[in-house]
């Protein structure tokens, strides 16, 4: 929904004016609809900006106010999605002016928090769910959270006892970053307005980058950048303001060990589809257009479906290929589901120019260095040239009901480590399968297997690859989320190492942050909390049922969706990379894999055997390291 920042100064009040206005600038996809400030010391004035349609409850423009020094200084840009007036303006006070708030987001059932908040006395001049954050903070506190539907991440000031309290979303869709020294805080949006900021020198974190090789994002609250963490989901924060003291608390977990074994399918399957209708509901309701990504997958195409019966012909967009690259299309599936529903289908084909016309805009996007493209921003940007300000997105199918490959691969991996003793004797030189299997039984937990299926360079590759630093990723996962956590099966345990590590941490972010770029809000249905509770709820034996994955999901998608989608091999939302990286990509990648030999930061000799072996993961992330150096370090 927006862009938020700010700068919390601990000892003397410093004019930090420039500061916050190259920290919104840098967000200015982010909310180019309104935009405002707020400067704290021993008073408290708000300041409108540039893009302020209105100069509402604000005096003077920001450029005013540059000879002024502040101790706290609140910066907001605004994409209009509920309530369009200026009365959503942001920063926003309550009627006292103690409670100051920058707020990105929505909370879905802010209706419904309104209305207990009005019988306990509250009275509202907006219609926006920011205010309606602001008083529920005001009345309940910390507690405020548990009532919450929704993304979000928001600092609310408190003036009468100089705190400042920030928090993040359950699942971690809006992202929260900082930096901290002994003098300052730093928070923003994004990574690149607080390096815009000019506080804050960009260094690489070579523990993060290490991570970041391994899972293609540092793991939270690590980022690839030095000093700078981000809050992680479902946390919250407390900031003396006098003290720079922080206190950091949890107030959300995914709710493992819950399986409700008394469930029957079809009682597991109703609350599915009940839970999906209510989630949709909510995330269609929006005072501009909404429309859909729409793969032929089971995930979007159903989240689609059940849309269209709720907001009929809603616009669904469909990214298509030319005929060399079929193995990814599924424009005849999604158009087939479209047929079935009412469903207004556009359909677009991706172009490598596209990707590579735009190369800085993505990687700016990624702020990290990752191994693939991304589909989104295409996607994004067609969904903004008609005129669709908020669309909904399939993510998280795959993650809460077992639909990737190495959960059916969990039995294997159980029988091989029984033969242990048995291929430890075996010769290498008998084949890769032997080689592949050695590597299964040598995890010892599944923490470690997980990693495993999803590391681009394991430890062992990093250690080549590497010149001046050493870690492990091997027990990244456990020390990080574990916690004597108690798993009733291995694949609720996967299940949470994706949200927790895949979703949490990279997904939702590459979304957010393509979206956002321009100008558009994407929504999860299937990360509602209320429907992530009940997926851990279900049994696991009904999402691999007759070694079908996604059992359960496929029969609440059966009588909404087209039955192509289910006979086709799983295909994931991306480009055709293996193709285009041959040909298209090819200058482009012998260019970037030179420049970066040339820094002599890594093992040149690895880097000319992982060329040697057409792995096209590993060849894109060092592709995409380089762009991120050159992007933020050059």
């Amino acid at each position: 929904m927006c862009g938020i920042a700010g700068i919390i100064e601990f000892y003397t009040a410093v004019n930090q004016v420039a500061a916050i206005k190259n920290m919104t600038q840098s967000m200015q996809n982010r909310g180019p609809d309104d935009e405002g400030f707020l400067l704290c010391n021993n008073t408290i004035t708000p300041y409108f900006g540039d893009n302020s349609y209105k100069n509402r409850g604000a005096k003077a423009h920001i450029n005013t106010a540059e000879n002024i020094k502040s101790k706290i200084i609140f910066g907001f840009k605004r994409l209009s999605i509920i309530d369009l007036s200026d009365n959503g303006h942001q920063p926003m006070c309550d009627s006292s002016k103690k409670y100051w708030i920058v707020f990105n987001g929505e909370i879905y059932n802010y209706k419904e928090i309104r209305r207990e908040l009005i019988s306990l006395n509250h009275t509202f001049h907006s219609n926006s769910d920011t205010e309606v954050v602001l008083k529920s903070y005001i009345e309940w506190g910390e507690k405020a959270l548990q009532k919450f539907n929704g993304m979000f991440a928001f600092a609310i000031y408190n003036s009468s006892i100089n705190e400042i309290f920030m928090a993040r979303d359950r699942v971690g869709i809006k992202p929260f970053y900082y930096f901290k020294n002994n003098d300052r805080f730093v928070f923003g949006s994004t990574i690149k307005s607080i390096i815009d900021s000019k506080l804050y020198q960009p260094e690489i974190n070579w523990k993060g980058l290490w991570q970041n090789f391994t899972f293609s994002i540092a793991q939270r609250p690590n980022t690839c950048f030095a000093n700078i963490a981000a809050l992680e989901p479902g946390h919250f924060f407390r900031l003396n303001v006098t003290t720079g003291k922080i206190n950091k608390t949890k107030y959300w977990d995914i709710p493992t060990g819950a399986q409700d074994f008394s469930l029957s399918e079809k009682n597991a399957k109703d609350l599915l589809e009940d839970a999906l209708y209510k989630s949709v509901k909510y995330r269609l309701n929006a005072d501009v257009e909404v429309g859909t990504f729409m793969s032929g997958g089971i995930d979007s195409t159903t989240i689609s479906a059940i849309a269209s019966k709720l907001q009929p012909n809603i616009k669904a967009f469909t990214l298509g290929f030319n005929q060399n690259y079929e193995e990814y299309n599924e424009v005849r599936q999604a158009t087939e589901t479209a047929k079935r529903n009412q469903i207004d289908h556009i359909i677009h084909y991706a172009k490598p120019r596209t990707i590579i016309d735009n190369i800085d805009t993505i990687v700016t996007g990624y702020e990290e260095p990752y191994h693939h493209l991304p589909a989104n921003y295409i996607m994004s940007k067609i969904v903004a040239k008609h005129g669709v300000k908020v669309v909904l997105n399939g993510l998280g199918g795959d993650e809460l009901f077992a639909g990737y490959h190495f959960y059916t691969k969990l039995k294997k991996w159980h029988l091989l480590k029984k033969l242990r003793p048995v291929l430890s004797v075996i010769p290498n030189s008998l084949g890769s399968r032997i080689y592949i299997a050695k590597q299964m039984v040598s995890y010892n937990n599944i923490p470690q297997y997980y990693t495993h299926f999803r590391s681009t360079f394991n430890d062992s590759d990093n250690k080549s690859i590497f010149k001046d630093c050493e870690f492990s990723s091997l027990n990244t996962l456990e020390n990080l989320y574990q916690n004597e956590r108690d798993f009733t099966d291995d694949i609720e345990a996967l299940s949470y190492y994706d949200l927790k590590s895949y979703i949490g941490n990279h997904q939702t972010r590459t979304i957010d942050q393509f979206t956002m770029n321009f100008s558009i809000e994407g929504r999860f249905p299937f990360l509602d909390h209320k429907v992530i509770e009940l997926a851990f709820k279900i049994p696991s034996k009904y999402k691999i049922k007759n070694s079908v994955q996604k059992y359960i999901l496929k029969e609440v998608a059966k009588t909404h969706i087209a039955p192509s989608c289910f006979k086709m091999n799983k295909k994931g939302f991306g480009l055709p990379l293996e193709y285009w990286y041959k040909n298209e990509l090819k200058e482009f990648i012998s260019d970037n894999i030179t420049s970066l030999k040339n820094r002599q930061l890594f093992n040149n000799i690895e880097i000319d055997d992982i060329l040697k072996t057409d792995n096209v993961r590993k060849i894109w992330h060092l592709v995409m390291t380089e762009q991120w150096l050159q992007k933020f370090f050059n």
